[in-house]
C-alpha cells in the first residue's frame, strides 16, 4: 500500500467514525416546540394560528403551536392540555388567551400564555427540571410558578389583573421603565388563600402591599361556571399540594427554623398554623356553596361534581361534604401589626392614585377646552371669510350692474329697474335685450343676477291622447289611430316646482270600475331620472265597502342624488276612457322630502277628473 493510499483510508475511518459519533451523541442542545391539546370546549372557541389573520373553529384534539391565539365567546369556555400533560388550562367565556412559548432546549421546559382578557384556571404540574419555567403574563403582571394551581382574571378595557392561588406558591412580578433608560422588577409572592390585584405595572414598589386574603364573593362573581367547576373537581390535588404546605411548616416551627417575611402567610406559632390549616381544607367546600348560593352553579350539578371528587379521595375526613364545611376566617396567617402598616400604606397609595387621577382629568379638561377654543376661531374665521366672500360677490355684482346702466337708454334703464323689482317680488321677468345704436354692435342682454325665482310647487292633473304605440302623446283630440275610441285617452299626474324628492305616493279613488292596471305607465325612470338600482315604484289596488283603491308611489332608496321636478314632470299616466272619468277621485297625495319631512295634499275627496285639474301652488317646505 503506498503511502498516499493509507492516508486516503485514514481519512475515511475518520469521516466514517465522525458520522457514526454524530448519531449516537444525545441531542442534548437541540431545541424542540411541543404543543398544546384542545381536551375539551363548549359553546364559541376559535383560534388565530401564530402568524395569520383569519381565525377558525376549535375542535377537541386539535393541536395548538407556539403563536396561536384561542378566543372564547359568551357562555363558552375551553380546556387545554399543555405539552403532554404539564398543565392543564381552563379558558372561562370572553378570553384571549396567546400561547407565547411552548419551547424545550438542553432538556428544560418553557411554557409561556399570554392573557389578554377573561379569566381561567390553571393546574401546573411539579416541573421535574430546576430550570424548567412555567409563566402567564398579563397586560399588568407576570406570574411565574412551578407545581400549583391558581386563577387569573384580566379585564379587557383597563387590563387590571386578579391572581388568587389554591395551592402552591406564585411569584407576582412587574418590570417598570425607568428615567434612565433602566429597569426595575418588583417581585413578591402569593400563597394559598390569597390574592393580589394590580391596576397597572407601575402601581407600587412594593407589590406586598397588594397581597390580601382571598375575596371569595368577588371570585363566585366574575368567574366563569366552567372555571367554579374546575376548581372544585380538583379537590384531591390541592388538599395534597396544602398538606404538604402545612407540613412544611409544620417542622419549621418545630424545628425553631421558621423565619417569617411579610410575603408569606403569617405563622409564628402552631395555633396560627391550626388556622391557616382549616381554612385551606374548607377552600374548595366555601366556593362550592358560594357558587350554588350565587347561583352560578346549581345544586344537582354541584351535587354530581362532589360525587365524582370525592371517589378520587381515599381519607373520609377528606371527602366534600357541604354540610360540614366551616366558613373561612380572614383573620388566619394576618400579622395585625404588620397588617395595620400595610393598611396605611394602602391608604396613601390610593390617595396618591387619586390624586394622580385628579390632575390627569384636569389637564385632559384643560385640553378638551383648548380644543373648543380653537374649534370656535377657525369656525369663527370660515364665517369671517364667507362674510368677506359675500360682500366682495355683492360690490362686483353692484360694479357689474352700474356699468351696464351705463351703456342703457333711460328707456332701457327703466325697464331694467321694472324687470328687477318684478323679480324681487317672486316673479320672473327677463329684462329687455339691450342695444346700442351708437356703438351699432350686439351687448348682453342684462346680467346673470339676480336669478329668477323658482316656479311655485304645484300637482296638476291633464288628459293626454293615445296614440297607437301605447305611449302619451301630445294634448289634442286628433292623435291618435282611428281605431281608438275617441274617448280613451291618458290621465297624467305632473309635478311642478318640487326640490329634493325621496318618494311620492298617490291614492286614487273610484267606484266600482277596475283601472287598466297592466296598461298604466309608471314613468319612475322619467321622473327620478335614473338608469341604476336606486328606486322602486309600487302599485297596488283594495277593495272596501265604499268603492276601491289605487295607491301607486314611487321611490328612491336614499342612495343617489336628490330629485327635483323644477319642470313640469309626469309621474304616472293611467290609460282610461271618459264613461267612468268622473268616478274617480284624488284621496290623497304625499311627498316624501330628502330630508325626512312630508307633504300631504289631503282632503281632495271632492276633486274628480272633470274639471282635471288640482292647481294650486302648495308649499314645498
Amino acid at each position: 500500500m503506498t503511502k498516499k493510499s493509507f492516508i486516503s483510508v485514514l481519512l475515511s475511518l475518520s469521516l466514517v467514525f465522525s458520522l457514526v459519533s454524530v448519531l449516537l451523541v444525545n441531542p442534548v442542545d437541540a431545541k424542540t416546540v411541543r404543543v398544546a391539546i384542545i381536551s375539551a370546549l363548549s359553546g364559541d372557541v376559535t383560534i388565530k394560528k401564530g402568524g395569520g389573520s383569519k381565525t377558525y373553529d376549535a375542535y377537541e384534539s386539535m393541536s395548538l403551536n407556539q403563536g396561536d391565539t384561542v378566543y372564547t365567546g359568551d357562555s363558552s369556555s375551553v380546556t387545554l392540555n399543555l405539552a403532554s400533560g404539564d398543565a392543564d388550562v381552563t379558558l372561562g367565556d370572553n378570553a384571549e388567551l396567546n400561547v407565547s412559548d411552548l419551547n424545550s432546549a438542553n432538556g428544560n421546559k418553557k411554557s409561556k400564555l399570554k392573557v389578554w382578557a377573561g379569566s381561567m384556571w390553571v393546574k401546573v404540574k411539579s416541573l421535574a427540571g430546576a430550570d424548567d419555567e412555567f409563566e402567564v403574563e398579563t397586560p399588568t403582571a407576570v406570574m411565574g410558578v412551578r407545581g400549583t394551581q391558581f386563577y387569573v382574571s384580566v379585564d379587557p378595557v383597563s387590563g387590571k389583573t386578579k391572581m388568587a392561588v389554591g395551592s402552591g406558591r406564585v411569584s407576582a412580578s412587574t418590570v417598570t421603565s425607568n428615567s434612565d433608560e433602566t429597569q426595575t422588577t418588583t417581585i413578591t409572592y402569593v400563597n394559598p388563600t390569597q390574592e393580589i390585584s394590580l391596576d397597572s405595572r407601575d402601581e407600587t414598589n412594593d407589590l406586598d402591599l397588594k397581597v390580601e386574603f382571598f375575596d371569595l364573593e368577588d371570585f363566585i362573581k366574575n368567574a366563569s361556571p366552567e372555571i367554579i367547576a374546575e376548581l372544585i373537581r380538583n379537590k384531591a390535588e390541592i388538599d395534597k399540594e396544602n398538606d404538604e404546605f402545612i407540613a412544611k411548616k409544620q417542622k419549621e416551627i418545630a424545628d425553631g427554623t421558621f423565619t417569617g417575611d411579610k410575603t408569606s402567610l403569617s405563622i409564628k406559632n402552631q395555633s396560627d398554623l391550626d388556622k391557616v390549616k382549616q381554612n385551606l381544607e374548607n377552600l374548595i367546600g366555601n366556593v362550592a356553596k358560594q357558587a350554588i348560593a350565587d347561583k352560578k352553579l346549581d345544586q344537582k350539578t354541584v351535587d354530581a361534581i362532589i360525587a365524582e371528587v370525592n371517589k378520587k379521595i381515599d381519607s373520609t375526613d377528606k371527602k366534600l361534604d357541604l354540610s360540614k364545611v366551616k366558613p373561612l376566617d380572614k383573620t388566619a396567617g394576618v400579622d395585625p401589626e404588620l397588617e395595620k402598616k400595610k393598611q396605611e400604606e394602602l391608604k396613601k397609595l390610593e390617595e396618591a392614585k387619586l390624586k394622580a387621577k385628579l390632575e390627569s382629568d384636569k389637564k385632559a379638561e384643560e385640553a378638551k377646552q383648548k380644543l373648543a377654543a380653537a374649534l370656535k376661531k377657525l369656525e369663527e374665521e370660515k364665517k369671517k371669510i364667507a362674510e368677506e366672500k359675500l360682500a366682495a360677490e355683492a360690490k362686483a355684482k353692484a360694479e357689474a350692474e352700474a356699468k351696464l346702466k351705463a351703456t342703457l337708454s333711460e328707456q332701457e334703464k327703466k325697464a331694467f329697474e321694472t324687470a328687477k323689482e318684478e323679480a324681487n317680488k317672486g316673479t320672473s321677468t327677463t329684462p329687455p335685450a339691450s342695444t346700442n345704436s351708437g356703438s351699432g354692435s350686439s351687448e348682453p342682454s342684462g346680467p346673470s343676477d339676480p336669478d329668477p325665482q323658482p316656479t311655485p310647487a304645484a300637482i296638476t292633473l291633464s288628459t293626454v291622447a293615445f296614440n297607437p304605440e301605447g305611449l302619451p302623446g301630445t294634448e289634442g283630440p286628433n292623435v291618435g289611430a282611428a281605431s281608438v275610441p275617441s274617448n280613451f285617452y291618458y290621465l297624467n299626474i305632473d309635478f311642478t316646482g318640487f326640490k329634493d324628492i325621496y318618494a311620492v305616493e298617490v291614492h286614487l279613488l273610484y267606484g266600482t270600475q277596475t283601472l287598466n292596471l297592466p296598461g298604466m305607465l309608471m314613468n319612475k325612470d322619467i321622473f327620478f331620472k335614473t338608469n341604476d338600482t336606486t328606486s322602486a315604484d309600487y302599485i297596488r289596488q283594495y277593495s272596501s265597502e265604499s268603492g276601491k283603491e289605487l295607491v301607486y308611489a314611487v321611490t328612491k332608496f336614499g342612495n343617489g342624488p336628490s330629485v327635483s321636478a323644477t319642470q313640469k314632470t309626469t309621474l304616472v299616466s293611467i290609460p282610461m276612457t271618459s264613461l267612468f272619468a268622473d268616478q274617480i277621485r284624488v284621496g290623497k297625495i304625499v311627498i316624501v322630502k330628502k330630508n325626512g319631512s312630508t307633504i300631504e295634499k289631503l282632503n281632495l275627496d271632492n276633486l274628480t277628473i272633470a274639471p282635471v285639474s288640482i292647481e294650486g301652488p302648495i308649499n314645498p317646505q
